[in-house]
């Protein structure tokens, strides 16, 4: 199960940056669902060892902590990595699925802690926990929102880390991950704005162009769970947990490592891990469905209030499509107070293509891709290249974020944030 795909056939060459050196790119796999199972095992490397990552919690919006089923739950909750002296700090925002305590965020964290910066991971605007506490209007999903709210909370984290922790920063720097891409890209026009935080660079890897194009994909893959049946589907899953699960102990330093992974993970059928990928970017769906309805309560769901549990197992049927469509846009139009507003009109107010011309020409901002991600259509990518030229990085291979751990795409990543001299 794999394909191996002719470079041209992906993208006009001369994109890639020079001939010789998408041909220097020695990046293992060709097949980019496989690429992108290597991102299971992303954690902590191991590189703090010695300092773990403090939880800190920022003040919610008011009125947020004390809903039902959820009191005490209102602040923001960020994890925290920081140096004993004075440092740069880096804001680090994951995608879909991920979380401030595990996956690619403490991955990213552990490598730039190494290098010498303070790191807060910041929460996923489409996690509950931003939801109920930092978005205001309670059901996020709308970009440029997301990032205006997830701009407030940076600032009341600043406001904490040198209150509370009596931290020197130094300068302050911002990367992210697919939709965290998207959301960053939003926060570098504000910030340009506005100034209220000064980032002096942005890392952006692997975001969605087009949003309704990857929420299809996701959709399309989740709906294969009725295609294999409840019970294949939970094979398929508990099998690609044990694979997980047997690499806990080991570091992710060695690329050896993911070769050893990706052999394991070549025994799925494409369909397979097409499945996986979309049951990791809509795990914590649900959650979020229950929170806004809590917050909101119009009726999508079922359950009576109080029964958390069913309504959580009643949220597990939603759809990314769904989430919008039923919850999302409805109470967009409300507060926006507009009918004329419609999904189409909601997802393209905030792709990416619609701030192309505020980012060309902003040195601060420069972003990774890569032409074998599937969450892309091809011909946004080159759009994207054409758009931005230096600013994009683009690699031939690596699938969504597949290529994280790969030595020269790390290195790529610490060389751009490390200190001028």
């Amino acid at each position: 199960m794999r394909f191996y795909f002719a470079l041209a056939v992906l993208i006009p060459l001369g994109l890639l940056t020079h001939a010789s050196e998408a041909a220097d790119y020695k990046y293992p796999y060709r097949d980019p669902y496989l690429a992108t199972a290597t991102t299971a095992i992303l954690s902590d490397e191991g590189a703090t060892a010695s300092v773990t990552s403090t939880i800190i919690r920022v003040p919610g919006l008011p009125g947020r902590n004390n809903l039902p089923d959820l009191e005490g739950r209102g602040d923001v909750s960020l994890a925290l990595y920081r140096q004993n002296r004075a440092a740069p700090l880096l804001f680090i925002l994951a995608g879909l699925g991920s979380n401030p305590y595990f996956g690619v965020g403490p991955y990213l964290a552990s490598l730039f802690y190494k290098q010498g910066s303070h790191v807060v991971i910041l929460p996923s605007p489409m996690s509950w926990n931003f939801a109920l506490s930092a978005n205001r209007r309670g059901a996020p999903g709308y970009a440029p929102d997301d990032a205006r709210d997830l701009y407030a909370v940076m600032q009341k984290t600043l406001t904490v880390l040198r209150d509370r922790h009596d931290m020197t920063i130094t300068t302050i720097n911002f990367m992210a991950v697919s939709l965290g891409g998207l959301e960053g890209a939003y926060l570098s026009v504000i910030d340009a704005d506005e100034g209220k935080i000064g980032i002096d660079k942005y890392l952006l890897v692997n975001p969605p162009v087009d949003l309704a194009y990857a929420v299809k994909k996701i959709d399309e893959w989740n709906a294969l769970a009725s295609k294999f049946g409840r019970a294949k589907s939970q094979q398929i899953v508990a099998r690609a947990v044990a694979i997980v699960d047997s690499f806990a102990d080991v570091r992710r330093d060695n690329p050896a490592v993911f070769d050893r992974l990706a052999k394991q993970f070549a025994g799925f059928t494409t369909e397979e891990l097409q499945f996986l990928i979309a049951e990791n970017l809509q795990s914590q769906l649900p959650e979020l469905v229950y929170v806004t309805q809590v917050i909101h309560d119009q009726k999508v769901l079922r359950a009576l209030k109080h029964d958390k549990r069913k309504r959580l197992e009643e949220a597990k049927d939603f759809t990314f499509t769904d989430y919008t469509e039923k919850i999302a846009v409805p109470l967009w139009k409300k507060q926006a107070g507009s009918s004329d507003v419609d999904r189409e009109i909601y997802i393209q107010g905030g792709s990416l293509e619609r701030i192309l011309a505020r980012l060309r020409g902003n040195p601060k901002v420069q972003i990774i891709h890569n032409a074998d991600d599937f969450m892309v259509e091809r011909k946004s990518i080159v759009a994207l290249k054409e758009a931005l030229g230096e600013q994009v990085k683009l690699y031939p291979y690596g699938g969504h974020l597949g290529n994280l751990w790969y030595p020269e795409n790390k290195e790529y990543a610490l060389r751009y944030f490390r200190p001028r001299r």
